[in-house]
């Protein structure tokens, strides 16, 4: 029997998969499609930094930094934790991927982040607007694996 989160990753391939056949039917924009899943991609995240196991340094600083975590700056602070998606989705990826089993591999792929400072998102994302994603923009940040603890887990 299939655990929820198994059950959870199929749901959402499905409607990937779903998005993605009507944006190659040309039944919806493109731009739409990777509105919507982008979307769904960042709320995964929402208020989970602190459990990201990938951060730079600088985001172990600050989580360091501010014992209670409700202290952790919020957004409008440099300090503040964001989870940088290391790869992108894109047009090609709508119309390349092609089958349920695709986009739960495609899903997993893009679900992984890392959890960095506002200041260094800034710069990421410069990099990504010159076509780095991947593990390659993240060259210059001393990004670590961070062990989760029990609690955590």
């Amino acid at each position: 029997m299939a655990t929820s989160a198994e059950v959870k990753k199929l749901r959402a391939a499905k409607i990937a998969h779903t998005l993605a056949m009507a944006y190659r039917n040309g039944d919806v924009e493109g731009t739409d499609v990777l509105r919507i899943l982008r979307h769904e991609l960042r709320r995964l995240n929402t208020n989970r930094k602190l459990l990201i196991p990938r951060r730079s340094a600088e985001a172990q600083r600050v989580i360091e930094t501010h014992a209670d975590p409700a202290d952790i700056p919020k957004n409008g602070s440099l300090d503040a934790l964001h989870a940088d998606h290391v790869w992108n989705i894109s047009a090609k990826t709508l119309s390349d991927t092609t089958t349920i089993d695709g986009w739960l591999v495609e899903l997993e792929k893009l679900s992984e982040v890392v959890c960095v400072t506002a200041k260094e998102n800034y710069a990421l994302m410069k990099k990504e607007k010159l076509g780095d994603w991947g593990h390659i923009k993240y060259e210059g940040l001393d990004v670590r694996e961070v062990p989760r603890t029990d609690a955590e887990r």
